[in-house]
């Protein structure tokens, strides 16, 4: 992420400052609309401790409002919440260009010949929804994890346990594939991820 604070004078616009930084690996994962929307907030943040209240123009290729509308199906709430804070600050402006961010090599229009990217046409894709039927040629594993208290003795006993679905002629069977003892401190919630990590 790169961006430029400038100033306007009777000459251009002058450089103050400039920032970079990287996107977090959640957003490393997203599309470049919405990379461009975490870019946006992230430079109107910065400039905020020289800036101070006074009013500030953003300009961004992208159409960042319509992207945040967009993205609540993909972005955590959290996420756009904290974006639509940022972005809806009484004293900022958004301008929509396509001049390259003077960041990256400073200042030059978009060429007629070059395709503009419309930002309306940005449509996320939700996950694919995890389906209830098993694939047809997967190896089909159960798991599961336990932590109880013995309640004569009043020690704690925990394990983890993976079996394997084997159909032979019409019916299932079970077959185990590894049972784990785990030390007495390992919660419930623990002795889950070990017999996850087993079926790696």
């Amino acid at each position: 992420m790169t961006a430029v604070l400038t100033q306007k004078t009777s000459m251009g616009h002058k450089p103050i400052a400039y920032y970079s930084g990287l996107l977090d690996p959640a957003m490393k994962g997203h599309y470049p609309c919405e990379q461009a929307l975490a870019t946006a907030a992230f430079a109107v943040q910065k400039s905020t401790t020289i800036v101070m209240g006074s009013p500030l123009t953003l300009y961004v290729e992208h159409a960042v409002f319509a992207i945040l509308q967009k993205s609540k199906s993909t972005l955590t709430t959290q996420r756009v919440s904290g974006y639509e804070v940022i972005l809806s600050i009484p004293s900022l402006q958004v301008v929509r260009c396509h001049t390259v961010n003077p960041a990256t090599f400073f200042a030059h229009l978009v060429s007629d010949d070059e395709q503009v990217h419309d930002c309306a046409t940005y449509t996320p894709e939700e996950e694919s929804k995890v389906g209830e039927d098993p694939i047809p040629w997967s190896t089909l594993l159960f798991v599961d994890g336990s932590s109880f208290i013995d309640e004569e003795t009043g020690i704690r006993h925990s394990g983890a346990a993976v079996v394997k679905a084997e159909q032979q002629g019409s019916s299932d069977t079970l077959q185990i594939v590894s049972q784990i003892p785990l030390p007495s401190h390992f919660s419930a919630q623990a002795a889950e991820l070990v017999a996850i990590i087993e079926t790696l």
